[in-house]
């Protein structure tokens, strides 16, 4: 592989991949808006899932796979990209065994990883340029967001009453909103629990559940029924998962949301 040579020579310059598959959700996001069409053999076959998936369009006629390292194989790619999970770093092992280039998209979180994530892919694709278009483009687009006139305080709220703390990107966007996530505030660093009574006690301004597809979560629902939270006051938010579930643009989206519930 042109890529993989390119790496053990000091000074070569790796050429373009032109025979791309991605082989997971986040990967999918940023190839399908960074490389050329032509260039892509495969994505997941998540992408054309629009319960999570942002570029459903864009992966309308690209052939699926299913994430299995002989299959990718059989392709010939000339990179792969794959995400963090256990399952990508099984294949990723397999596949650079076989010697074939391989680009993990990292887990971000903070809007700075989101940043580096979107940098990395299109420094491997060889398309550094349209990354930084796009970054570009993502901050002008979060700075423009409107802040709220006082300090409000938010928390999101999942199922099993689990929380985004601090060092999460929902944390991340809450602050750049301008709110105090009172998950963070109690202590929380990532993902844990917040008991419903900690969560009332701190008197929240807004409550963002995380809903799957065009439908509330269930923990939304339950939770709304609650006399306790109901008499709160809260502002309730129902973020769809698909907006920040990888490190892409679609943050933004997110971020609008929580600015204009804060309103």
């Amino acid at each position: 592989m042109l890529a993989a040579v390119a790496a053990l020579v000091p000074g070569a310059q790796a050429a373009a991949p032109h025979r791309i598959v991605s082989a997971n959700l986040c990967a999918d996001r940023l190839v399908l808006q960074l490389a050329d069409r032509n260039d892509i053999v495969s994505v997941s076959r998540y992408a054309a899932d629009p319960a999570m998936s942002t570029v459903v369009p864009l992966a309308a006629g690209i052939p699926a796979n299913r994430e299995d390292a002989e299959a990718i194989a059989a392709l010939h790619p000339d990179l792969v990209v794959l995400g963090s999970s256990h399952t990508s770093r099984i294949a990723a092992a397999m596949l650079r065994a076989l010697g074939i280039p391989v680009h993990i998209v990292p887990v971000a979180n903070n809007i700075a990883g989101v940043r580096a994530a979107i940098r990395g892919v299109a420094a491997v694709l060889g398309v550094p340029g349209r990354g930084a278009k796009m970054i570009a483009a993502m901050e002008a687009r979060l700075d423009k967001l409107p802040a709220p006139g006082r300090h409000l305080r938010a928390a999101v709220y999942l199922a099993g009453g689990w929380s985004s703390g601090r060092g999460t990107l929902a944390d991340a966007l809450l602050t750049r909103a301008g709110l105090v996530n009172i998950a963070a505030q109690q202590g929380l660093s990532g993902f844990g629990a917040l008991p419903l009574e900690t969560l009332v006690a701190a008197q929240p301004d807004l409550l963002v559940f995380e809903a799957i597809g065009d439908t509330g979560p269930s923990v939304a629902g339950s939770l709304l029924h609650n006399p306790v939270l109901a008499e709160s006051g809260a502002r309730l938010l129902n973020m769809p998962a698909r907006l920040w579930a990888c490190p892409d643009p679609a943050i933004v989206d997110a971020a609008a949301l929580i600015a204009g519930a804060a309103q």
